[in-house]
């Protein structure tokens, strides 16, 4: 089908015939100039576009052009075209909630007012674009409301007050470690009630220590506690350097690194709550072995340890904080010099003294046959009241030898059988040949669903509850051969964490919604009649800006609810559409189906309303006869289609490019006369394939996509950057009749 006006091919061959030329130079002027004259001439011929539209009365149809918010304020050239040509704008993209917020998290509106005061006093209709979509969204922000309550751990902190004598009767003698003695009396300085004086003038205590018999409350255990506090008050100074003081558990002695005058006593003065700490080798202070941390009733001493000590003690307290975190150690310096462990494949594992220093390591394989997929097997009883739930992941020190297992296929562990790869081997986690790689394997444990990979392994919900547990761990290697030590499982107490509830969420963003519907629908004020209450429903992208409002507010029960806020919110009667994209290689009809479906879901609950369909066309015409005899059947499809639903159609973004028959866009530039009339000839026939389909009075109108081209773009428009007039002015024209 040809709507195009031969007379231009006429015109332009008339200029061969005016002369003979000889001369080359003049001839090429003579040749070219009357061709483009006459093109020129051809094109200025045709009326203003609006001219040619043939208005039914009963028809609601609008012929306008996209154009950008901004530009159309400036009120230049493109201004003057829109009001000579076109019967409105339309301002598609130019406000969403992304590029309409603020720095204070509000939306600017303030520039929608604008272009709707500018198209009210030129007289112009205004499309306002779309009110709702799940693309342009401030998705982040949105992600960020949601996110649940998290409250930190907060360790449970006490005391337990060991002696303070003040129940003791003057005179109640308390053991001692050696010699001398420990009397209940009162305070020298008498200020404090009793206290406890160890050693006298004339029977010092000589490296000997007052015993307390302790029984810690129940549900305590001496791990539990962080520091052991007491007053003391030396005599002249009778014990104030000395060996140092020291505390005594169950007979065990601990130096805590610094003597009376170090934890800050002088002589004949109180030195009240001095601190020892029980998990810290820093003076004052020791670490409590792991085999005492569990006891909740044994003797405990504390004093000077001098030759000739004598002092006085009070308020003996022990301070406990119950810990956010912690580690559940296999201990290898228990064990016995040959000591094996199993393994899961095969090859042993033997308990030997470290190859660079002091200490017991596991040494695993042998230089003969090193492991080959085989790692050694613990059983392991987790922390009281734990469970693997709570455990954060796995740490282990290793000594590859000559570099064995080092890349592997990743760092494994196996939790009662089951295989964990963290897929990264030892050397990706910073460990070196020949040398210990301390604090440099840590698999993190994530939860179930969640990515592993990167030296990170995900736990199953079938195994957070597990309170003891076999554990395996090497490098996944054909011939792994290495030592470790210091196999650690990390465990970290939860925080509380308070979801909000699905209402609440639905409740918060339908409050979302409305600030931006109700506040871009009131700066359209009376003057935007028309929206896109939903925009590219069927749209799978998924990028930063992607929000899916069915997700929170119901599948169906979004679109209602934008429906409800855009009708509530308006001074005037609006007409509301559903907008899709539809490019030239999409099964148009099929996607046509999709959307209406959605509209009749939508419309189910006989409240709802949608006014009619935006076709969002991207037209291509191909040079491949095949191809566009299908473009065009299924643009004939499309609309027959929508005619069927009985509602208002409007095209809007009518874009039209010419592709090659390989498939690949020809840009704009390199077009010969023949690609552009057909271009032109397809634009009609789209044009007029709308008007012959849908009903007059559900014509709502078409948009074309640009006024002008670039050389480098692809588009085909009706007029060049200049303003000049193109051949597809023509087609347009032809499409309008």
């Amino acid at each position: 089908m040809k709507y195009f006006n031969h007379k231009l091919i006429g015109l332009a061959m008339m200029g061969i015939a005016v002369m003979a030329c000889t001369d080359e130079y003049d001839c090429n002027l003579q040749i070219e100039k009357p061709e483009e004259v006459a093109n020129s001439e051809y094109l200025a011929s045709f009326d203003l576009l609006k001219s040619y539209i043939n208005r039914d009365a009963s028809s609601p149809f609008k012929f306008t052009a996209n154009m950008s918010s901004t530009d159309f304020i400036k009120k230049e050239i493109g201004y003057s075209t829109i009001l000579n040509n076109f019967d409105g704008i339309d301002i598609g993209g130019s406000f969403t909630p992304v590029s309409s917020l603020k720095e204070d998290g509000s939306y600017d509106f303030g520039g929608m007012q604008l272009v709707t005061d500018a198209a009210k006093e030129a007289g112009v209709t205004l499309y306002g674009g779309t009110l709702c979509s799940n693309q342009g969204q401030r998705a982040a922000y949105y992600n960020e409301l949601i996110q649940p309550i998290i409250i930190p751990f907060v360790p449970e902190k006490g005391k337990t007050v060991i002696c303070d004598f003040e129940n003791d009767e003057l005179g109640t003698a308390y053991g001692m470690t050696g010699g001398s003695q420990a009397v209940v009396e009162n305070d020298p300085d008498g200020k404090s009630g009793k206290t406890l004086h160890v050693g006298t003038d004339d029977n010092k205590a000589a490296y000997s220590h007052p015993k307390f018999n302790v029984k810690l409350p129940e549900g305590r255990k001496l791990g539990d506690y962080v520091n052991l506090t007491i007053d003391m008050r030396i005599v002249n100074s009778d014990g104030i350097y000395g060996a140092g003081m020291r505390v005594f558990i169950n007979g065990q002695e601990f130096n805590v690194g610094t003597n009376a005058q170090g934890l800050g006593c002088n002589p004949n003065t109180w030195n009240r709550g001095a601190i020892i700490s029980l998990n810290s080798a820093k003076a004052p202070g020791f670490i409590l072995p792991d085999e005492l941390k569990g006891l909740t009733e044994f003797e405990l001493a504390v004093g000077s340890a001098s030759g000739g000590a004598q002092y006085f003690l009070d308020n003996i307290v022990m301070n406990y904080e119950l810990p956010g975190t912690g580690i559940t150690k296999i201990d290898f310096s228990k064990d016995a010099l040959g000591t094996s462990y199993p393994m899961t494949n095969g090859n042993q594992a033997v308990i030997e003294d470290n190859p660079e220093g002091s200490g017991k390591v596991l040494h695993v394989g042998t230089a003969a046959t090193p492991c080959s997929y085989s790692y050694p097997k613990f059983t392991v009883k987790l922390q009281n009241g734990r469970t693997l739930g709570d455990y954060t992941g796995l740490s282990l020190d290793m000594y590859l030898i000559d570099g064995k297992g080092g890349w592997g296929s990743g760092m494994r562990v196996m939790i009662n059988g089951q295989e964990f790869n963290s897929g990264q081997g030892p050397f990706g986690f910073g460990c070196e040949s020949n040398k210990w790689g301390r604090d440099k394997i840590y698999i993190t444990f994530l939860k179930e669903g969640e990515t592993a990979g990167g030296g990170k392994i995900a736990i199953p919900n079938s195994m957070k509850d597990l309170t003891e547990i076999e554990l395996a761990v090497g490098s996944g290697s054909g011939e792994w051969h290495a030592y470790i030590d210091n196999v650690c499982l990390h465990w970290k107490a939860d925080d509380t964490i308070i979801e909000k509830t699905p209402e609440e969420k639905k409740n918060l963003f339908t409050e979302e919604l409305n600030k931006w519907i109700g506040g871009i629908v009131n700066a359209g004020g009376e003057t935007v009649k028309v929206w896109n209450i939903i925009g590219e429903p069927l749209d799978k992208t998924m990028d930063s800006n992607t929000f899916n409002w069915g997700e929170y507010l119901g599948d169906v029960e979004y679109a209602r609810t934008a429906v409800k806020l855009a009708r509530d919110t308006a001074k005037v009667d609006l007409n509301l559409f559903i907008s899709n994209t539809f490019n030239q290689q999409d099964e148009m009809d099929q996607k046509a189906d999709e959307m209406v479906a959605l509209v009749k879901s939508w419309e189910a609950d006989n409240v709802t309303k949608i006014d009619g369909y935006n076709i969002v066309l991207h037209a291509v015409y191909s040079k491949d006869a095949t191809v566009q005899k299908r473009n065009e059947e299924m643009i004939t499809a499309l609309f027959d289609k929508l005619a069927q639903t009985g509602k208002s159609v409007r095209v809007s973004d009518l874009s039209m490019m010419v592709e090659n028959v390989d498939g690949n866009f020809i840009q704009t530039s390199k077009l010969t006369a023949d690609e552009r009339t057909a271009a032109a000839n397809y634009m009609a026939f789209i044009m007029k394939e709308y008007r012959k389909a849908i009903a007059s009075d559900k014509q709502y109108g078409i948009s074309i996509s640009s006024m002008t081209e670039t050389s480098t773009g692809n588009k085909v428009c009706p007029w060049t950057s200049g303003y000049n007039r193109n051949g597809m002015y023509e087609g347009i024209v032809e499409g309008l009749k």
